[in-house]
């Protein structure tokens, strides 16, 4: 996801997060193969099956759309455990919860501590029942703050509120991944680091690299972890690319992409990015590419883009295929006019 601020040279941040679960490989929607999986229901809703969450006498119930209260949504993550999405704001740093079966949004959080804050990129723990949030607090001095924020999903508490300060001077923050032993990766979009935070002990460096930065009004935007574990993938805005870190030896390195990943809409850049059915989905404003990895490494990958309705911010993957956040960060910035903030079921093809 992109934000941009018009008083400092329309300086954009980028957030988007998230792990995945299936969908299906040429055409991300439904994953399961069976007609009851995808069977309609009323008003646009989908059933899938939920054999994630080991009850299988009751379906996943989606709707193809999410209506949300939530302004200028930036990123965005799924619960597969509590069947619900969260997201962040732009506007006022809040995060909210929409169950996805109902549609029903609450607010998990408001920050009280003085401060211009924005919520950015997120991504959920399944495993422990936890939230990450990467949040900012644009401060009038003209620095800008990067945090960390922990929610336990069942009680709704914040856990810990990690200053990316401890890891380097200025630290930034626009997205968050957390891998299966429960440390979180966070991107800097000012400096070409990558973040290892620990939800105890708080933020420490852990890698950086050229393929990192950015150009002039755009670096890191999104992290992700790879499936097997083996490394990070992370994307940078502008100029786009994506980049591989290694987990073992920390080593930074573009993968080599054959084919679009790019979008001509106005200031639009590599945004929020998804894995799913061994792919990456990375989404620009008017556009979504889907990256196939041509090896087990990454080293390099092939891509296909689709058009999709301007101002996207974030994909995020679910049982039932691929949703995006029209977080539209440009309109944020401009202060035009927005249409409707929403989530919608991805239904187009590559």
């Amino acid at each position: 996801m992109t934000f941009f601020n018009p008083v400092r040279s329309l300086a954009i941040w980028c957030c988007c997060s998230c792990l995945c679960t299936a969908c299906t490989a040429a055409t991300p929607a439904a994953p399961t193969a069976s007609a009851a999986d995808a069977a309609a229901t009323t008003d646009g809703a989908s059933s899938v099956d939920a054999t994630d969450t080991g009850d299988a006498a009751k379906p996943l119930v989606f709707a193809d759309k999410y209506p949300l209260a939530a302004q200028f949504p930036e990123g965005g993550s799924y619960d597969p455990v509590g069947h619900a999405f969260f997201v962040g704001s732009l506007g006022d740093g809040s995060v909210h919860r929409i169950d996805a079966a109902s549609g029903a949004e609450t607010t998990l959080f408001t920050e009280t501590a003085k401060g211009k804050w924005w919520s950015l990129g997120l991504d959920v723990d399944a495993a422990r029942r936890q939230l990450w949030v990467c949040a900012m607090d644009d401060r009038d001095t003209g620095v800008r703050a990067g945090f960390v924020w922990v929610f336990d999903l069942i009680t709704g508490k914040r856990l810990a509120n990690h200053p990316l300060e401890t890891a380097a001077k200025d630290a930034t923050c626009t997205d968050v991944a957390v891998s299966k032993a429960g440390i979180g990766y966070v991107v800097d979009r000012e400096q070409a680091h990558v973040y290892a935070v620990d939800v105890a002990s708080g933020a420490k460096l852990f890698a950086s690299g050229p393929d990192l930065k950015g150009g002039a009004i755009g670096g890191q935007n999104a992290v992700a972890v790879l499936p097997d574990e083996s490394a990070l993938l992370s994307i940078v805005y502008l100029s786009p690319k994506l980049v591989r870190i290694d987990l073992q030896t920390k080593a930074v390195k573009a993968v080599a992409l054959t084919g679009p990943f790019s979008d001509d809409a106005l200031l639009a850049g590599a945004d929020g990015m998804a894995f799913s059915g061994g792919k990456a989905y990375v989404a620009f404003s008017s556009k979504l590419v889907e990256v196939t990895p041509a090896d087990a490494n990454w080293a390099s990958a092939t891509t296909a883009a689709a058009g999709v309705k301007e101002g996207m911010t974030d994909v995020i993957a679910t049982p039932n295929g691929l949703y995006l956040s029209n977080g539209q960060a440009v309109r944020f910035a401009l202060k035009l006019p927005t249409d409707p903030f929403e989530l919608t079921r991805f239904a187009g093809k590559f």
